[in-house]
Formats: C-alpha cells, sequence, structure tokens
C-alpha cells in the first residue's frame, strides 16, 4: 500500500522534499547560527515558555511597552503550539511555520487539482508557490503569526470550493486566531468569494460567504475596539496604527480612502517618507507581484479583492521597510497570486502547461534575482541565500557561544541582545538589551555586526562602562560573547 502510494506521486514527494530542505537549510541555520532576534522569536519563545508552565505571558522582551502578549497582537497560536515546547526546545515555533508552509503548499496543489483536474498542472502551481520570493523573506526572519495564517488560505479556499463548510470553518477560524489584522484580510477574502457568487447569482452561497465576511470584520473590531484596549497598559492605544499620512486612527484612514480617493491611490506608488533613500520599493514591490504571476488576478477580480487590504497595510503604511519584498510583509500575497494564476491557468483550451512553465520560471528567477539584490531597504542577504556559503557559517565560534550560554542559570533575569534572546527567552525574566530593568546578568554577542540599537562606537563604548563600572562582574569574556552578573 505504502509503495504504491510512493510510486503514484514520487514527484510530489520529491517536491516536498526538495523544498522541505530547502526551507529547513534557511529558517533552522538562521537559528543556530545565531540570525534570529529578540522581536519577535524572543518574544514568542517567552510566550509560549509562560504558557507551557499554564500563566498568561507578561511580555518580558517588549517591557516596557506591554504587560501582556496579547495586547501587542492578538496571535493564539503560541498558546495552542507551547505544549511542543516541551518537545522541541527553542526551534518549536520555527517547526510549526515550516510545517505549516509545506502543509499550505499541499493546499495549493489539491485547490489546483481540484479545479482543473489536471496532476502536472497542481504539481507545477506547487512548485510555484514554492518558489515565491516571499516565502523565502518570511523564513529568513524570525517566526510571525500571518506566515503560518497564509498558509491556512488555501485549505480554507479549497474546502469552500468543495462544499465542505465544517472543514472549511475550520480553518477561517484558523486564520482569525491567527492575528487581529488576518481577520480583516480573511474578510476580504470572503468578500471576494461574495463577488464571484453575485456574479454567478449563487444566492444561497452568498449568504455563505457574506455571513464569514460579516463575521471576520465584527472579530477584528471586537480584538482591536475592545479586547487589546482592556490587556494593555498604553491606555486603550493600539500601537500597530502606522498609517498616519491617511488619518489618525483606523477610524480616520476608512473615511480618507473614501472622502480624498485620488490621494489614497497616490500612496499606493509613491515614497511618502519625504527620504529619497525609500525611492523604488513601492514600485520593486509591484514588479515582484507581477513577475510572481499577479497578472493573472486581473482576470478574475475576486482575487484582486481578496489582496486588497495587503496591498493597503503595506503601502499606505509609515515605515518603508513594510512597502517592500523583504521580512513576513509579502508572504500574504504567496497563496493569492498562485490560486489566482492557476485558476486562470486551468479555464485555458489551449498550452496551458507552457504557460504554466513560463509563470514558473519567471517566477523562480526573479526570485533568485531578488535573493541576490532588492531595493527594500536593510535585506540580510546571509539570512536569505541558503545556497551561499555565508549562509552557513558566522565569523564567530557559534559552538562555543551556545556552551558558554547553557552555563547561564535559568534563574538569573538577563538582559539580552537582540541575537541571543530567542536562546535565553525560556525564563522567568528576560530583558530585550539595551533594556535592563531589574536583571542581574547580561548577555552580550559582541561578535555580531549589527549592533542594534547603537552604533559600532556606541557599542563599544557601552560595553567599557560596563567593565568598569563597580556593579557588574565579568561571568564569561571572549572575543565572541559577554556575559556580566551584577555583584549583589
Amino acid at each position: 500500500m505504502i509503495k504504491g502510494f510512493v510510486t503514484k506521486n514520487m514527484w510530489l514527494i520529491l517536491v516536498f522534499i526538495i523544498f522541505g530542505g530547502i526551507f529547513a537549510s534557511i529558517t533552522f541555520v538562521n537559528h543556530y547560527n545565531f540570525r534570529t532576534y529578540g522581536w519577535d522569536l524572543g518574544i514568542n519563545q517567552n510566550a509560549i515558555f509562560d504558557y507551557a508552565h499554564f500563566r498568561w505571558n507578561d511580555c518580558m522582551i517588549m517591557q516596557p511597552s506591554f504587560n501582556n502578549v496579547l495586547a501587542d497582537h492578538f496571535s493564539l497560536y503560541p498558546l495552542l503550539i507551547s505544549p511542543f515546547y516541551w518537545i522541541f526546545g527553542s526551534y518549536t515555533m520555527l517547526i510549526f511555520q515550516w510545517g505549516a508552509i509545506l502543509f499550505g503548499g499541499l493546499g495549493i496543489y489539491k485547490f489546483v487539482r481540484c479545479i482543473s483536474e489536471n496532476k502536472t498542472l497542481a504539481t507545477i502551481s506547487l512548485i510555484h508557490f514554492f518558489s515565491i520570493w516571499g516565502i523565502y523573506s518570511a523564513l529568513s526572519f524570525d517566526y510571525h503569526d500571518n506566515v503560518v495564517a497564509a498558509m491556512f488560505v488555501p485549505w480554507f479556499l479549497y474546502h469552500y470550493r468543495r462544499k465542505e463548510h465544517a472543514k472549511s470553518i475550520l480553518f477561517f477560524t484558523l486564520i482569525i486566531i491567527s492575528k487581529e489584522n488576518m481577520a480583516l484580510w480573511v474578510g476580504f477574502i470572503a468578500l471576494g468569494l461574495s463577488l464571484r457568487h453575485l456574479i454567478n447569482k449563487e444566492w444561497n452561497r452568498l449568504k455563505l460567504s457574506g455571513f464569514l465576511a460579516f463575521s471576520a470584520f465584527l472579530y477584528f473590531i471586537v480584538i482591536l475596539k475592545l479586547v487589546i484596549p482592556e490587556l494593555s497598559n498604553t491606555d486603550g492605544e493600539y500601537l500597530h496604527h502606522s498609517f498616519n499620512a491617511l488619518g489618525k486612527n483606523f477610524g480616520e484612514v476608512i473615511v480618507n480612502i473614501f472622502k480624498h480617493p485620488i490621494r489614497a491611490f497616490e500612496l499606493l506608488f509613491e515614497n511618502h517618507s519625504g527620504d529619497s533613500f525609500y525611492d523604488g520599493i513601492k514600485l520593486e514591490t509591484y514588479v515582484a507581484l507581477l513577475l510572481a504571476g499577479g497578472w493573472a488576478l486581473f482576470f478574475y477580480p475576486e482575487y484582486l479583492v481578496m489582496i486588497v487590504p495587503i496591498v493597503a497595510q503595506k503601502m499606505f503604511n509609515d515605515l518603508p521597510i513594510r512597502w517592500g519584498i523583504s521580512d513576513h510583509y509579502s508572504v500574504e500575497f504567496a497563496p493569492i497570486l498562485v490560486l489566482g494564476l492557476y485558476t486562470f491557468l486551468s479555464r485555458l483550451k489551449r498550452s496551458k502547461l507552457r504557460i504554466a512553465f513560463l509563470s514558473l520560471f519567471l517566477c523562480a528567477i526573479s526570485s533568485f534575482k531578488f535573493m541576490e539584490n532588492r531595493t527594500s531597504e536593510y535585506y540580510k542577504k546571509d539570512n536569505t541565500r541558503f545556497y551561499s556559503v555565508q549562509h552557513w557559517k558566522r565569523n564567530f565560534d557559534v559552538d562555543a557561544v551556545h556552551k558558554a550560554l547553557e552555563t547561564i542559570p535559568d534563574s538569573l533575569r538577563v538582559s539580552a541582545q537582540s541575537p541571543l534572546a530567542p536562546h535565553l527567552a525560556f525564563r522567568d525574566y528576560i530583558y530585550h538589551y539595551p533594556y535592563k530593568g531589574d536583571a542581574n546578568c547580561i548577555a552580550l554577542l559582541v561578535a555580531e555586526e549589527n549592533k542594534y540599537p547603537f552604533t559600532a562606537e556606541e557599542y563599544q563604548d557601552e560595553i567599557e562602562k560596563l567593565l568598569k563600572s563597580e556593579e557588574w562582574v565579568i561571568f564569561t569574556q571572549s572575543n565572541d560573547l559577554l556575559v556580566l552578573i551584577k555583584k549583589s
């Protein structure tokens, strides 16, 4: 039975093995090589540690900004995954994210095979999905809930299409509990479905999709206006509103989009930061979308509706890093681009496989080019380029640093430099250096090239002050690592 399954699905299994290995070589190697960070993997590490010990997380790494991690982003994934902390340790969330991406690929395959009844086309769509730059960018930067949520979208649409309502609602629910803004996104996905039902005059299906859209938007409003303010220590202010070009809060943003539509449209393309350093970032994103197959979405407007909130939250944002194709800020495009493109291809009577191979080629080549060089700011090549020697090594003895960190007692209250924080987060007290709070231990990765939030000179001055201080004594010191303990 197993032999027959393997023989029948040999190419499919091979695709998963190859890309599973590539994805693992990015995320797990980065973590071992201290290329994961306090913000955001360390935050999630400390959260699952607290949840696994049956207590709410007090968001130590984000002190003093938050007293509860759910006041930052209302995500229930760490709560659900926390028991696996006892098995997988500091790799728990990364394994969850890695598995989710592979699972999302399977959802793509099943959806395309369902609409096309063509196994070859479905396999090409899977490879296309695994080749999109957004997945590599997301894997190169820690763990993020929206990455996992995006991987459930193909499954929601697959079961919805098959009228398997219980399963579709399950994945719908898994998406909205991932993060508050994902509820807004899945609401637009449901609106896209509603548009298709309206065009096709499928009134019963329109009622269901309309109900799902309403439920998602209601959840978004309740979480944003009631739950997060109740958990927050910021006087109810939502700290992730970054759309001041359109308004001071979400209400003003929505009003101004309708009140000043021309200005809103200009902001989709304009560098509104006032700094020419960020010119070209938005253009690069649109080029990347087209090369990945985004052109096909214009033939199926329901898919355009589905990406509206993703485009808006990127391009209207105050932070230029979110306009581009780096980090996890573009991963939501991946499933919609592939589903839209292969929906279009599945309806072609001729040359569908030729166009599919050509589209895959353009996507793969462009992703490689974007891994080599991109306009988006702060791109970390060594975190992403799994095929380069630099990705697999650091300029210091990684094994020695890991062994030294193991000697720090769990009872100590640690203020850790960002790359060390995810490896030291399984404790009651962990802070993100330079914030010290009541820490009685400071851990610094002095070999780290990025001295954020200091310049190299400021960082060296801080170390000299600490070494000269009568308050701290050396616990461990090398050319790579410095660990200090408070005398008292």
